[in-house]
């Protein structure tokens, strides 16, 4: 059998070392970006201190939402994908939010998924916790408390001034207070599933990376796949035969990619003279995504010079909107200095966002326009509502000592249309494929991942996640990548 996998994100690596482990099946992979060997990244990449935007990047703008503003929604075009230009935060989230992905397809909850998460990870502080693994090929670590920044540990001993608990282990289920934030890091290096789980595979002979090719389109005929068709950077059509094809190009580029091809609604596609393969109105539809206010402060307290970690303490609370508790998590980061200026942005997430208005479309048949992206962050009331009490929480740590002692707020951030003003993406998008029943018209695939109505089509990346997680996507798409890995394995018969 022969399988061509289409990105080398997060999800592709690790598809790409699981399929290949049967010598059986061969794996060609393709991805758009540059690839780098392990210790041979360039020196932005390899340190897990920061988002890096200015290079490795695919330059995505997107509508913001209920704000009609232009933001940058960065995506890493790299093998790796995001993992390699993210901040290598490596949270779970709290189980009941992945106990409603059953509300969506069957088999999926907290206790199904927890034996991925241990199984992904070796944990360098609590790997002794029934909850977490201790052998897993992603690295996660902590900051010490007694490491931290002046300014962190002001925000910590506000926060716990205020009431909120202190957490050792963010990843504990039902964490919620002020602790260390975990990464997937060793000694501030990043741990990515392109080191961990593609760079080994790659020794095999079954499998190949194809590198430098844009992807065009997937092929089909009678129902069933046929090849995928793409462009190398000296503008060079190739083609690729399988006998089944795994999507993994994150969840903007993915139903851009199916749209491309015919598959998806079709007031998105026949507008640019594609013609219509597969009807799938869901395509493109039901994003969601974490937003993210920013709060800028002056800095009175020491700020590191750079390079220095952006993040080590975590805030994780909780508010009461329309009778429903809420989550929101406060992320403050040890600040810069720049013309004299030392400040910092205490960022709000919106952690428990149930706003599914985001969209994706494109703007015609060629592969290298940017799609067409509407996030529709903060259009629900609930999730503005969230935002704007997060948003008093934190200008009520701001004023309570020894915070205040150390910051000063920048004017005008109390207003209520502060959120709008200010929402960016905490680079969480899910849900533009979403997995579902055969009987739910919003689902494009399966709980395997295979595209619904089609043969030898998958789509297993962050697009097809049904419910986003109250934290960074990053473990979940490993994990879910691995469990479908799993399954694609067994159901075809592999070792």
């Amino acid at each position: 059998m022969r399988v061509v996998i289409v990105g080398a994100g997060t999800a592709g690596c690790v598809l790409a070392a699981r399929l290949s482990e049967d010598p059986g099946t061969e794996v060609v992979v393709l991805e758009a970006g540059p690839h780098y060997a392990p210790g041979q990244w360039p020196p932005e990449l390899s340190h897990a201190y920061r988002i890096i935007k200015e290079t490795h990047d695919w330059e995505y703008l997107a509508q913001a939402g209920a704000s009609p503003r232009l933001v940058h929604v960065p995506r890493g075009r790299v093998v790796g994908g995001s993992s390699i230009t993210n901040a290598a935060i490596a949270l779970r989230g709290l189980p009941e939010h992945y106990d409603e992905w059953s509300e969506f397809v069957d088999g999926y909850d907290w206790a199904s998924m927890l034996p991925w998460f241990c199984a992904i990870e070796n944990d360098g502080q609590f790997s002794e916790a029934e909850y977490h693994g201790d052998s897993g090929p992603i690295a996660i670590n902590r900051y010490p408390r007694e490491s931290w920044y002046p300014l962190l540990e002001s925000f910590a001993e506000a926060a716990l001034a205020r009431g909120h608990a202190w957490i050792e282990d963010h990843n504990a289920p039902g964490a919620t207070g002020i602790g260390p934030a975990s990464f997937n890091m060793i000694d501030g290096i990043r741990q990515t599933p392109a080191d961990h789980y593609l760079a080994p595979a790659l020794e095999r002979s079954n499998l190949s990376l194809v590198s430098g090719v844009t992807a065009d389109t997937v092929q089909i005929h009678s129902e069933a796949v046929t090849h995928v068709e793409g462009i190398d950077d000296s503008g060079q059509r190739m083609r690729f035969e399988a006998d089944e094809i795994i999507v993994c190009l994150g969840t903007y580029a993915t139903p851009a990619f199916l749209m491309r091809s015919g598959i998806g609604p079709p007031d998105a596609i026949t507008p640019h003279g594609i013609p219509m393969t597969h009807r799938m109105d869901a395509v493109g539809r039901g994003m969601q995504d974490h937003p993210k206010v920013s709060y800028r402060f002056w800095v009175s307290t020491e700020i590191p010079e750079w390079p220095h970690p952006w993040i080590q303490a975590l805030l994780t609370a909780t508010c009461e909107i329309d009778g429903q508790e809420r989550l929101f998590q406060v992320m403050p980061y040890s600040g810069t200095t720049q013309g004299g200026h030392q400040f910092t942005d205490l960022n709000v997430q919106v952690a428990d966002a149930r706003g599914r208005t985001g969209t994706v479309d494109i703007q015609g048949p060629d592969p290298h326009l940017q799609p067409v992206l509407k996030m529709g962050w903060l259009e629900r009331e609930d999730d503005r509502a969230v935002a704007e009490a997060a948003g008093s929480e934190l200008m009520a740590l701001a004023q309570t000592h020894p915070l205040k002692d150390v910051v000063c707020p920048w004017p005008n951030q109390e207003d209520r249309d502060h959120p709008l003003r200010t929402v960016e993406t905490f680079h969480h998008p899910v849900g533009t494929c979403r997995m579902g029943r055969e009987s739910d018209p919003s689902a494009v695939v399966d709980g395997s991942g295979r595209v619904l109505g089609l043969r030898g089509l998958s789509v297993m990346d962050a697009s097809i996640i049904p419910r986003v997680p109250s934290a960074n996507t990053h473990l979940c798409v490993i994990a879910l990548a691995e469990r479908l890995a799993a399954s694609f394995r067994e159901a075809n018969g592999g070792k």
